[in-house]
């Protein structure tokens, strides 16, 4: 019995230490990390999905997910798109999922070092979300929505929180110096 409640009281005590780690988290740092990581987890499974699917037959595939889905194959769209997925290359299919592979890589560094809140990270973060603006502007002189506008403003609210945070020195220079 004894033993019982000394296992949890160590248990109750280790969550007070995981709680205070995490108060100790800046507010907007684990966001943004917490962001990067669903977004790298995400690019992880495309990835491998991709490469799953490399040597599949993807128009008999295709097929069936439209009548799964009950979805008229007779249309115009769908006629376009069946055509697209008949023309995937093994090699395409191979070169799209190595590429998700290593964005999904980049996010999960930049992710885990966020959530340590090492400034090597911040860095990295700031110049991977800066390199994309501009083609985010572009698409948006190209035709506005609201989703290309968000994406816009919370690359820039990303960036500018970064830069923010190192400018006041507010991380670490690495995880074990805290």
């Amino acid at each position: 019995m004894c033993d019982g409640i000394e296992s949890l009281k160590a248990g109750v005590i280790e969550i007070r230490l995981v709680m205070e780690r995490a108060s100790r988290h800046q507010t907007g740092m684990l966001a943004i990390a917490v962001f990067k990581l669903f977004k790298g987890g995400l690019l992880l499974l495309v990835g491998f999905g991709l490469l799953e699917l490399m040597h599949a037959d993807l128009a008999n595939l295709f097929s069936l997910l439209l009548e799964t889905l009950h979805i008229n194959a007779d249309t115009r769209l769908v006629h376009a798109l069946m055509l697209k997925v008949e023309a995937l290359q093994p090699h395409s299919i191979l070169v799209a999922g190595l590429i998700s592979l290593a964005y999904a890589a980049l996010l999960l560094a930049e992710g885990i070092g966020l959530w340590l809140e090492v400034s090597w990270a911040a860095y990295v973060t700031v110049v991977s979300t800066s390199a994309l603006i501009p083609f985010e502007v572009y698409e948006l002189y190209e035709g506005a929505t609201v989703s290309k506008i968000v994406l816009l403003a919370v690359n820039l609210v990303i960036v500018l929180y970064l830069i923010k945070q190192l400018k006041q020195h507010t991380l670490r220079r690495s995880p074990k110096n805290g």
